[in-house]
């Protein structure tokens, strides 16, 4: 994920602001990071505060989080994905499976799925000590959209209840057409 996060400032122009807000200590174990690693909370605390500190709107920061998704899918999901945009899945199908996504990006915290409705589910971040961050929030909405947009039309995906700053969850609405 934090490769892919990096490709993506790059991509819209940001890493430069990026490298100057990071903290220059994790430089190396950052900027030349390979695939695979785990990084220790640290690492991710020190990478969402620089994220966080650019002052993106928050529609940049989701739109940062889809970019990521973007980059990183083939990684996350792999073959899966190809296989299910050619079946005609839809959300529900993938939505179920999303604790085992979180578990191969993530070292730490637990999601949880709910349905509200036919085409609408509530999606709970718990114990995850990022969400700390309005940048991880929403660039996180941005990931998930980009995931349920491969199997829909449109989707919307909106923080139900920011956290206070020191909170270790939140809770997100996705709807789909």
């Amino acid at each position: 994920m934090l490769i892919s996060s990096l490709a993506a400032f790059r991509a819209v122009g940001h890493f430069d602001r990026y490298v100057e807000a990071l903290p220059t200590e994790f430089h190396d174990v950052i900027l030349n990071t390979v695939a695979g690693v785990w990084l220790p909370m640290s690492v991710a605390l020190a990478h969402y505060g620089a994220c966080e500190s650019l002052g993106l709107t928050p529609d940049a920061q989701a739109a940062m989080g889809r970019e990521t998704f973007e980059r990183s899918k083939g990684t996350l999901l792999g073959t899966a994905v190809r296989l299910a945009q050619n079946a005609g899945v839809t959300p529900w199908t993938v939505l179920p499976h999303f604790q085992r996504f979180w578990m191969r990006g993530y070292d730490g915290g637990g999601i949880r799925i709910t349905q509200v409705g036919p085409k609408e589910a509530q999606v709970d971040l718990v114990a995850f000590e990022l969400v700390q961050f309005v940048y991880y929030r929403n660039a996180l909405a941005g990931l998930i959209s980009g995931l349920l947009g491969l199997f829909c039309q449109r989707v919307y995906v909106k923080p139900r209840r920011p956290p206070a700053r020191a909170a270790r969850e939140v809770s997100f609405r996705a709807q789909w057409v």
